[in-house]
């Protein structure tokens, strides 16, 4: 689809003009001084059990199922939610004493979800590796992560054919532009604004499904076993026949997912103006609460796992379900910590009697 020149300009200007300015607001913000020492003697092994439920799920089961929800309601999905990789491979990083097996992680995650067909595995990687350096673990795992970076972005355009293929067949002249697409976030900027400038935007259906009352509502279901309000699927599944004119029925048979950028999201929701200072403003207050609160483990972690989805925004009730799922995945490694603790402590009581 083609967009035109003012759209590009100014899905371009609302993102680059609200990420610079955030990154000028937190140069007169505090930071953290001190390097995040590592507080888990078990969290290699917590990942290891996320990554063989991970690859459990997807063995056997096409990509397109696992996002229309063929896994939904299964024993083995309800355990995903205390056993993310993602999150446990961050929490590997960042918390584990004594670290090793750091090149083996990585490759484990990026292969795994490579093969499931994500495209966003290496992106998370390298996120973790810019966010590394305010832990004591960087010291330790630096020069390995950096090599292993360099070689994932090297080979990450032929990871990313590979991904898309499992999804779908590729169309081979529309790779280049899903992988410049899918790095720029130009292309996703620039629907919503072109709809809004050629007045083809559904808003009716906008405000009954971005709204803030079906947000809440949906993120209340998304968090809670009990579905008090009316089931649906996410906002963002709507986003083609809001910004793209598709038939609303279209969605419910087909995973239809996509995002705006957070900018756009505040764009389309005021105007470019308010759109770029309540980004700055969102984005700012963020890091602000993420320095003051970062001796607490699910706000340090969970805000560094959820920053790319909260950049891209897909919806609020995506990014509520992804912070529930952090949560869950670190109280469950709390668990495991303390379960393997005492079998460590049964061990050595034993060889000292002995």
């Amino acid at each position: 689809m083609e967009y035109g020149s003012a759209s590009i300009i100014k899905g371009i200007s609302i993102n680059v003009i609200s990420i610079l300015g955030t990154i000028a607001v937190i140069q007169f913000l505090p930071n953290k001084k001190t390097p995040i020492p590592p507080k888990y003697n078990h969290s290699f092994k917590f990942y290891l059990i996320t990554i063989c439920l991970l690859g459990y799920t997807i063995k056997g089961t096409a990509y397109e199922d696992i996002l229309e929800g063929a896994t939904n309601g299964t024993f083995v999905s309800y355990l995903l939610l205390f056993f993310d990789a993602t999150v446990g491979l961050a929490l590997f990083l960042f918390m584990q004493k004594n670290i090793k097996f750091v090149v083996v992680a990585i490759l484990l995650y990026v292969l795994l979800l490579t093969f499931a067909g994500s495209r966003s595995a290496i992106i998370f990687v390298l996120i973790i590796f810019i966010c590394l350096s305010i832990f004591e673990n960087n010291l330790k795992a630096k020069e390995k992560m950096r090599k292993i970076v360099l070689f994932l972005c090297i080979v990450s355009p032929i990871m990313f054919y590979y991904a898309t293929n499992v999804r779908s067949s590729v169309d081979q002249s529309s790779v280049t532009k899903l992988l410049v697409g899918r790095i720029s976030m130009v292309e996703l900027a620039s629907i919503p604004i072109d709809a809004i400038n050629d007045k083809t935007m559904n808003y009716t259906l906008y405000d009954k499904k971005y709204g803030i009352i079906n947000q809440l509502q949906q993120s209340f279901n998304e968090v809670s076993p009990l579905n008090l309000f009316e089931l649906d699927v996410n906002p963002n599944q709507y986003h083609r026949p809001i910004f793209l004119g598709n038939d609303e029925l279209s969605i419910i048979d087909k995973y239809m997912s996509m995002n705006m950028t957070l900018p756009t999201y505040f764009y389309v929701e005021t105007n470019l103006f308010f759109g770029c200072i309540l980004t700055i403003l969102f984005l700012s207050l963020l890091y602000y609460f993420w320095v003051r609160n970062s001796d607490n483990i699910y706000l340090l972690v969970g805000i560094i796992t959820q920053l790319y989805y909260m950049l891209q925004y897909f919806d609020w009730v995506m990014l509520v379900a992804g912070f529930y799922r952090i949560f869950l995945t670190i109280f469950a490694l709390k668990c495991i910590e303390k379960f393997f603790n005492i079998i460590s402590n049964w061990d050595f009581r034993l060889k000292v009697s002995s």
